[in-house]
C-alpha cells in the first residue's frame, strides 16, 4: 500500500510518498514502512523501518463490509510516523 504525503525533508532529499507493508497481524498489527522520493517511474527509498499500529488504533479498527482496510491503515500509520496524507 502507499500513499502521497505533504512532503518532508529526508536526508539527502524530500520524501512525497509512504510504502507499508503488513508484516505481522498480531495484536497491535506491525508494518514495513519506506519514506520514497517517487518522481515519474523513479522511486527513491530515504528511510525504512519497522512500526507499529497503536493499540487504541487496532481497537477502534472497525470490522464489516463498510471498512475501508487500506486507507485506514494508511491513515494509521502515517499518523504514528508524523506524517500527512496528501
Amino acid at each position: 500500500m502507499q500513499t502521497n504525503i505533504v512532503s518532508v525533508a529526508v536526508y539527502p532529499s524530500t520524501a512525497n510518498t509512504l510504502y507499508i507493508r503488513s508484516i505481522a497481524l498480531g495484536t497491535p498489527p506491525q508494518y514495513y514502512y519506506e519514506l520514497q522520493n517517487v518522481v515519474g517511474e523513479a522511486v527513491t527509498v530515504l528511510k525504512n523501518g519497522n512500526v507499529n499500529m497503536t493499540e487504541d488504533q487496532w481497537d477502534n479498527w472497525a470490522a464489516g463490509p463498510i471498512t475501508e482496510d487500506e486507507p485506514y491503515q494508511l491513515d494509521c500509520i502515517a499518523t504514528n510516523l508524523g506524517l500527512t496524507r496528501a
